[in-house]
């Protein structure tokens, strides 16, 4: 992909707002290479943006557009996860700045040969801008102009339906983006948590999550008595969480102080014991964090 200006089967969210993604396929494959396929077929679009106007003047540009349908639009990044699962669009236009799930965020969490296209959305910001360009993201700038946004179509359009797999590469490079300084300053803490699950991505209230740990080579939310895969690293995870509710009890763990039952000295090591009956010994190094942070 060159430096532009320009999966799954929806399943309802629980009760504790738990939203559902399938990761991977965001359609079944024959079906979606036939759409990709099919010249004269509009490519299936859609919209998020927290911003009401924002969010429906993108609609009604991309609607004046014949190569384009968009078949649903999200007030934040659930919602867009949401709609990805539900419609297997071939592109997706995120705001990168919305409450919970920044578009990022989203983008972040799209895998697969079949995952949609991101053209991100943003007002002005040179960081951002060098960091896309970087990455070689797309992206189109607010206030949207008529024809930046068709040049961003085109492109799109093009890609979609002259690749086999037009969002190849599209991982590694959101990754990229997030990894520059200029944007891991922009984003805000995490409100919950997104973790893999039997090919599902699902967002965990932080409340419903008791401890996070490493292990060969992997990090894994343990919440509801099971373990979910997290793509966040712990370090990542210490800066992007809400400040004061997990904290660091030694290399390989972060536990949700709320989660903490009881902790006391045995044989000279601090050991905290879990709500769900999980003993965890802190670290000597830690230790005197841990204390501090339950008084």
């Amino acid at each position: 992909m060159k430096p532009r200006t320009t999966g799954q089967r929806y399943r309802a969210p629980r009760e504790e707002a738990a939203t559902l993604l399938r990761a991977g396929a965001t359609a079944p494959r024959e079906a979606q290479g036939a759409a990709r396929r099919d010249v004269d077929a509009p490519i299936r679009a859609i919209v998020a943006d927290d911003e009401p106007r924002a969010r429906q003047f993108l609609e009604h540009r991309l609607a004046e557009m014949s190569d384009i349908e968009v078949v649903g639009s999200a007030r934040d990044g659930s919602e867009a996860l949401e709609l990805i699962a539900r419609h297997a669009p071939a592109v997706a236009f995120l705001d990168i700045h919305m409450p919970g799930l920044s578009g990022l965020e989203v983008a972040r969490h799209l895998r697969g040969p079949d995952a949609p296209v991101i053209v991100f959305v943003t007002a002005y910001d040179q960081h951002a801008i060098e960091a896309f360009e970087l990455a070689a993201l797309d992206y189109v700038l607010k206030p949207i102009k008529r024809e930046r946004l068709a040049e961003a179509v085109r492109r799109v359009v093009h890609e979609i339906r002259t690749r086999r797999h037009p969002a190849a590469g599209q991982e590694a490079a959101v990754r990229a983006a997030l990894e520059s300084p200029a944007l891991q300053s922009r984003l805000e803490p995490l409100r919950r948590l997104p973790v893999r699950h039997r090919r599902e991505v699902r967002l965990l209230d932080l409340d419903q999550v008791a401890r996070i740990v490493s292990r060969d080579r992997l990090v894994l939310a343990c919440a509801e008595g099971r373990e979910y895969l997290v793509d966040y690293t712990l370090q990542e995870l210490e800066a992007r969480l809400p400040e004061g509710l997990f904290v660091r009890v030694h290399r390989a763990a972060l536990v949700n102080l709320d989660a903490i039952d009881s902790y006391g000295g045995e044989d000279g090591v601090l050991v905290l014991r879990l709500k769900d009956g999980t003993r965890v010994e802190a670290s000597e190094r830690r230790a005197a964090e841990v204390r501090r942070k339950l008084r």
